[in-house]
This record gives structure tokens, C-alpha cells and sequence, in this order.
């Protein structure tokens, strides 16, 4: 429930009134009249446009952001949100801002209304070749997640470009682009193991994608030593049983009995001797490192903090090691079970919920930190599962494993190896 003092001057601002002591309540106030006390899926366009009226009166920058952050925070993710009256005089006034914050959410905002003017500005960026990189990955982004459809062929077009072909792949996942499929897999050869990552994680998120993954995979286009475990229980929850048939067929993906994964354990202890570490390649473990689990665990300052870090943990001691890496559903937090999005535009995606309010849920994925509007949520799935998935050792070749092994139990970070017989290069782990 609001406070008295807090419900008084949101009845006034609705009605209308000017608030000529607008600054004493600051911009959370006006937010919160937005955003307790109208229905997230019915925020009345007068709201907006008083609030509107508001900022065109305020010249103070601070002011400006706090009700901005408050308009952004009720309104992100959504997508069908009319453009309120006034709008434009507003975004073309702080558009000058010195406060490169307030620039930022009034661009933000601007692609929530669908704004043409700042639509058409972001998709020149994305295609200007002489813009930096970054503000073109920038622009890509920002577009997707208004679900740009003129951004599309542009996507296209970067799937050729090595700087911005991880960007390009990313946004493709929002849309539901018959064409992509067959691209990606046409340019996959080509792509770094990076992108070969993002390539795969964009073709497990549909089911007419993953049905161009999958006939990829059975022509040999793409080797199956590229689709991650991960990837596996990602094309899983699909739940289309002619993309998991093929999957097992092509693929394989069998879950182990608890008897098998004991064997399994077993079997690794015989051959990952003490000897055998020993002599193990450690700089060869840490790429193994970086390209399968990196993306979800930090070892030494490195990776990705989606699962739990592994610095700290019993690395040194081999039977906890395979049991985590063999079975690691047997014991599993619940900040690190996986959540299972299926939304109304058929997209799926597997991972852990880092964010959530009223109106938005944030997910990491292993490749990917998506915000999904709540309304555009078909289905919401809490699995028993880990986001680390069983199988991750069965992709690996047996010195792979070693090498792996022999990493994760190291007292210290192992140095990297040549690149190619060069200077060593750091791996990223996205």
C-alpha cells in the first residue's frame, strides 16, 4: 500500500495537476503511482503523457533520470506500448542532454514507443561499417530486443563479418526468420569457436531451427563434437518429438541409468591415474576449459559467474570431481536449477534467473543474458535439474579429459599454450 503523503500526489499527477513540487518527490515517487497502482499489462496513456508534460516543464538532469528510470523500469521489455502524446518534442529536447544517462534511457524508451526517428538512427549505425564495432553491437541489440524486423537482413549480412558475426547471431534468436537457419549453417565453417558457439545455442532456441541443426549434423556439416550437452537438453525442451527422435538418432543423447553413471565414474578413475595427471597437458585442459565450461563457471578469474565459481571448491580431490562432472544433478542448489522459457513468439531458453520484477524476467544463458517480457511468456518451467547438464565429458576425446581434469585440480592457472606455434592469446569464454 502506498504511503498517504505518496497516494495524495499520485491522485494529483493523475488528475492532471502540475506539480509544482514535483522535485520534492522525486522521480521514484512518480514511479511508483506508474507502477504500483496501474496494471502491468495497462499502463493508461494519460499516465505517460503527464509524465511526459513533467519532464518537458524540468530542466534539472537529475530529475529527468529519476522519472525516467521509473518509466523504464515499469515499461522494459514490453513491446506494445503506444507512444505517448508529446513523446517526440521530449526525446528531441533531451537528446541534448549533458547527462549521457539520461541520453541512454531516452533512447531506450524511444525504441519501447517504437519510435521511428530513433529506429531508423539505430539501424544506420548497424549497418555503417565505419562505426566502431561496439556501438554497432550496440545498435544490434537494442533492436532485437525491440524486435526490429527491418534489422533482419542486416543480420544476414553480418553473418559474413568476423567482428560483428557474434552480435549478428544473438539478435537472430529473437526472430523467427525462416531464412537464418540455412544461413548460419551455409557460413558455420567459417565461423570462430566462439561464434560456432552462439551459431549453435541460435539453432537450438526454435524448432524450425533446430530441424536445420539437426540435418546439419547428420550431413556432417556441423561436427557433433560441437553440440554441447547443454545444447543437447536445450534442442530436449523443445518437446517436439520428431526433434528429439532425431536427435538420439544423430546425436545420441541418452540419459544414464544412476548404475551407469557409477560405471562411468568408475571407468574414468581407472584411467585418470595419479600418473596420468601428472603428465597431463594443463595448457591444453584450460582451452578444454574455456570452450566447455567457461561459459558458466569462473576458475582462476576466468569464466563466466552462471554456475557456481570453482575456485574455491574440492578441485583436488578426484572422486569430486567426476561425481559433479558425471552426475552433477545429484545434488543441486536452487539458485543454480535451471528455469525453461517457452515464448508466445516459439522461441525456448534454458537457464538461470539473474533478475525478475512484475513486468520483466532476466535469464543467463551460457551465451547470453536475454530480458523476456512476462506477458510474452507461453510457459515458465522450474527443472529439478542443474544448469550444468550430464553428459559434458561424453563430446570430449580421452586426452581431453585428462588435460581437463588435470586443470580443474591444479593448485594454479596453468599458462596458455602457442597459438599455431605464435605468442600466447587469451581464449574468450563467450
Amino acid at each position: 500500500m502506498l504511503h498517504p503523503l505518496m497516494s495524495t500526489a499520485c491522485g494529483r499527477f493523475r488528475s492532471g495537476a502540475i506539480l509544482s513540487r514535483a522535485a520534492a518527490f522525486g522521480g521514484l515517487a512518480l514511479a511508483v503511482c506508474l507502477g504500483a497502482t496501474e496494471a502491468a499489462d495497462a499502463v493508461a496513456p494519460a499516465s505517460l503523457k503527464a509524465l511526459v508534460d513533467v519532464l518537458l516543464m524540468v530542466d534539472d538532469a537529475d530529475f529527468q533520470l529519476d522519472v525516467l528510470k521509473g518509466m523504464h523500469s515499469s515499461l522494459n521489455g514490453r513491446h506494445d506500448v503506444a507512444m505517448p502524446e508529446g513523446w517526440p518534442a521530449l526525446s528531441a529536447k533531451l537528446h541534448g542532454s549533458p547527462n549521457a544517462a539520461v541520453r541512454k534511457i531516452v533512447l531506450e524508451l524511444s525504441l519501447i514507443f517504437h519510435d521511428p526517428q530513433a529506429m531508423a538512427a539505430l539501424r544506420k549505425i548497424a549497418s555503417d561499417e565505419s562505426a566502431l564495432p561496439r556501438d554497432r553491437s550496440g545498435a544490434i541489440a537494442a533492436l532485437a530486443q525491440a524486435r526490429d524486423a527491418e534489422l533482419v537482413p542486416v543480420l544476414h549480412r553480418l553473418l559474413a563479418h568476423a567482428e560483428l558475426r557474434g552480435a549478428a547471431l544473438r539478435a537472430l534468436a529473437a526472430f523467427a526468420d525462416p531464412a537464418a537457419p540455412q544461413l548460419i549453417v551455409q557460413h558455420y565453417a567459417r565461423f570462430s569457436d566462439d561464434d560456432k558457439r552462439e551459431a549453435i545455442a541460435t539453432l537450438a532456441s526454435r524448432v524450425a531451427y533446430a530441424r536445420a541443426l539437426l540435418a546439419a549434423l547428420e550431413r556432417g556439416d556441423i561436427p557433433h563434437r560441437d553440440v554441447s550437452a547443454f545444447a543437447v537438453r536445450q534442442l530436449q525442451s523443445l518437446n517436439d518429438r520428431e526433434i528429439t527422435e532425431k536427435l538420439n538418432a544423430v546425436w545420441g543423447a541418452v540419459r544414464p541409468t544412476s548404475q551407469g553413471k557409477a560405471a562411468k565414474i568408475a571407468d574414468y578413475k581407472r584411467r585418470l591415474t595419479p600418473a596420468a595427471l601428472k603428465n597431463a597437458d594443463r595448457a591444453q585442459g584450460r582451452l578444454v576449459f574455456v570452450r566447455s565450461c567457461a561459459s558458466c563457471h569462473v576458475l582462476f578469474g576466468e569464466g563466466n559467474k552462471v554456475g557456481p565459481e570453482l575456485t574455491g571448491a574440492q578441485r583436488n580431490n578426484l572422486d569430486y570431481l567426476l561425481e559433479n562432472l558425471v552426475d552433477p544433478n545429484a545434488v543441486v542448489g536452487r539458485d543454480f536449477r535451471v528455469t525453461v522459457l517457452e515464448t508466445t513468439g516459439g522461441r525456448v531458453l534454458n537457464g538461470i534467473v539473474q533478475a525478475e520484477n512484475e513486468n520483466t524476467l532476466t535469464l543467463r544463458t551460457p551465451t547470453d543474458q536475454v530480458l523476456v517480457a512476462k506477458q510474452e511468456i507461453a510457459e515458465r518451467t522450474l527443472s529439478p535439474v542443474s544448469m550444468m547438464p550430464e553428459g559434458a565429458l561424453d563430446a570430449l576425446r580421452p586426452e581431453e579429459v585428462l588435460n581437463l581434469v588435470a586443470y580443474l585440480a591444479g593448485a594454479d592457472q596453468a599458462p596458455l599454450p602457442p597459438l599455431n606455434g605464435g605468442p600466447e592469446k587469451p581464449p574468450s569464454a563467450n
